[in-house]
């Protein structure tokens, strides 16, 4: 377990030297959702209300979306689908690392770093529209909260992770890698609350698993989530299926980098 830890930090040393770049990026971010707040200020203008939703609720859709945007949501499968076609892969092939755990450190590190950076970012956004935020009135609901963010955090990292292994059969992967992460987003709730979409949509939306990344730990926050506990679990029992998936498909890809002999 050691050498992982080592893993992150490493990897923790090397996000401290992309400030910049992760400074700028969150500049645009801010600015994004800012306008975002003052199109549905402009559209609550008319309507009162939409939805389930009041002002002050998709406010904080959005500022919480930007926060899980940046401590939950994967990127990983860049780096691992570079890492495929490249053929830098080999040599994690000598290394006495699970390339699965190796990556979830990655991950890991990075998140927390780009993370502690929008929370500070988001706490002084909120700072000013505190009269518009809607915030707990349960102390177990932070609870659920916190546990929605770590179990969306893993699955996040796993779907990713499972779209850069199919560069192992896949000599484009970009192509898919793109529309699936687009889907993903779509789905976890990460541009709309999902259930202002048609029934239909719901509908898809509540069998598929990605509603856990985004929507599922805000609605928690927003106390509008009836069956929290019921959430959790379904998260969990995710989770657990996905990380033995992936260890499988995992070997059988490497056994297939190794029969090309890269």
């Amino acid at each position: 377990m050691r050498k992982y830890w080592t893993v992150f930090w490493v990897n923790w040393q090397n996000a401290l030297q992309y400030r910049g770049p992760t400074f700028i990026s969150l500049l645009g971010n801010v600015l994004r959702v800012v306008v975002l707040l003052y199109l549905w200020n402009a559209i609550y203008r008319g309507e009162g209300r939409l939805g389930d939703y009041s002002l002050s609720d998709l406010i904080t859709y959005y500022l919480l979306q930007m926060v899980i945007n940046s401590i939950v949501l994967s990127y990983s499968s860049w780096e691992i689908v570079d890492q495929i076609r490249e053929g830098t892969f080999s040599n994690f092939l000598v290394r006495p690392v699970n390339y699965l755990h190796y990556s979830f450190m990655i991950n890991f590190s990075w998140k927390l770093f780009e993370g502690a950076m929008v929370l500070a970012a988001v706490g002084v956004l909120s700072f000013f529209l505190l009269p518009y935020i809607t915030l707990p009135s349960r102390p177990e609901t932070i609870f659920f909260f916190i546990l929605a963010l770590i179990l969306g955090g893993f699955l996040s990292f796993a779907f990713d992770f499972a779209i850069g292994l199919l560069a192992f059969w896949l000599v484009q992967a970009n192509a898919f890698k793109y529309m699936l992460q687009y889907i993903i987003f779509f789905f976890a709730g990460a541009l709309l609350p999902l259930d202002l979409f048609p029934p239909l949509f719901q509908t898809v939306a509540k069998v598929l698993p990605f509603r856990y990344l985004v929507f599922f730990p805000i609605q928690i926050f927003l106390e509008k989530e009836p069956h929290p506990v019921e959430g959790l679990l379904a998260a969990a029992l995710w989770g657990i299926g996905l990380y033995f998936f992936l260890q499988f498909v995992l070997r059988r890809g490497i056994a297939r980098y190794e029969a090309v002999g890269q």
